[in-house]
């Protein structure tokens, strides 16, 4: 027998079939691994769609449409001082541009004294501006404000879903049901087919009918059902992407990265919406102050999205420290170490 056989000399038939059996594997398994990287990253879109759309719903539902939420954006707005400011200056402006009162001044006093006419009516005005924002700013003011929105909002939000009593929307059309007054009437006085107004059928009076309000109607119920779904579902999402992937860790750097990023954009795009919101408004007074209502109502949206963004850095650097060869492990890894040997010097003094 010769020192160097050919190696396929010596191969055996279980051999030869074991390694044509893991070379057929390994396609299958990179196919099986582009299948489920692809399955994974389909996964985390579709999260970062449901948890950007949630964002804002959520916002809404718990806002826009929560009397509670909304008296707790929009009550504070009359002790803000910028808003209490511009909403003066707007009320005095007005008033005082229907009455000329320099000229209703120099009319009234003595030709001796008329020259302090322009004095005096400047100084009018601007007391008449301090003691508007001083009323604004009152305490008893912000309490008839709170009520107001409270009692408002909570009206038109029941006529939106349709929960109303006697004024309720429905299919948009915006309906006043007087059916007992028809009822009382009818039975009272024996009258029949009671016909008030043409508009009129059983009691109940269409006030109103507009296709807009049926799509607002629809947005509302939308909101009211997926405000609070859709966020659940996003994190569902990311859940599962992280349950079936075989690198989880790279999973959760990615869907935190991928989270802050998103959130990122989206406050960028709420203050582009901020910077050019009500252009269209020629008053530029009543634009300031369309501005700064929106910008304290939605002051809550802005702190929420900061607050997820803050959530996808924290969780992407969790997910990278990690890795057993990561900067915090290693530094875990030397304090134990340290202290292991500060325990057995201690052991062997004593």
């Amino acid at each position: 027998m010769t020192e160097n056989q050919d190696p396929q000399e010596n191969s055996t038939p279980e051999a030869e079939s074991q390694a044509s059996a893991s070379q057929a594997a390994e396609p299958q398994d990179t196919s099986s691994h582009t299948g489920r990287k692809f399955g994974i990253g389909t996964l985390i879109v579709l999260g970062l769609i449901l948890l950007a759309v949630g964002n804002l719903a959520f916002w809404a539902r718990f806002t826009l449409l929560n009397t509670n939420g909304w008296v707790a954006a929009v009550g504070p707005l009359s002790k803000d001082p910028t808003v209490s400011s511009i909403l003066s200056q707007y009320v005095v402006g007005e008033l005082f541009a229907e009455v000329d009162l320099e000229q209703s001044l120099e009319e009234a006093l003595p030709p001796e004294l008329q020259l302090f006419s322009a004095p005096l009516a400047i100084g009018a005005q601007q007391l008449a501006d301090d003691t508007v924002t001083k009323l604004i700013q009152s305490d008893a003011f912000n309490t008839v404000w709170v009520g107001v929105n409270r009692a408002g909002h909570a009206a038109i939000i029941a006529v939106l879903k349709g929960e109303g009593d006697r004024l309720y929307m429905q299919d948009g059309q915006l309906t006043l049901d007087l059916s007992d007054v028809y009822n009382f009437v009818e039975n009272k006085f024996g009258i029949t087919d009671l016909d008030i107004a043409p508009a009129t059928s059983g009691g109940k009076l269409v006030l109103l009918e507009s296709q807009q309000v049926a799509y607002l109607q629809e947005i509302v119920s939308y909101l009211n059902t997926f405000g609070l779904l859709l966020p659940l579902l996003g994190i569902l999402a990311f859940v599962a992407a992280w349950f079936v992937s075989l690198w989880r860790r790279e999973t959760l750097i990615w869907i935190g990265i991928v989270t802050a990023l998103t959130m990122l954009v989206s406050l960028i795009v709420f203050s582009v919406l901020r910077s050019n919101i009500l252009v269209s408004v020629a008053d530029p007074m009543l634009r300031d102050l369309g501005r700064q209502i929106f910008y304290v109502v939605t002051h809550g949206l802005f702190v929420q999205t900061v607050f997820l963004m803050i959530v996808g850095i924290l969780l992407s650097i969790g997910a990278w420290q990690s890795a057993p060869d990561s900067a915090m492990m290693k530094w875990e890894a030397s304090l134990k170490e340290k202290s292991a040997s500060k325990k057995a010097s201690e052991d062997t003094s004593a």
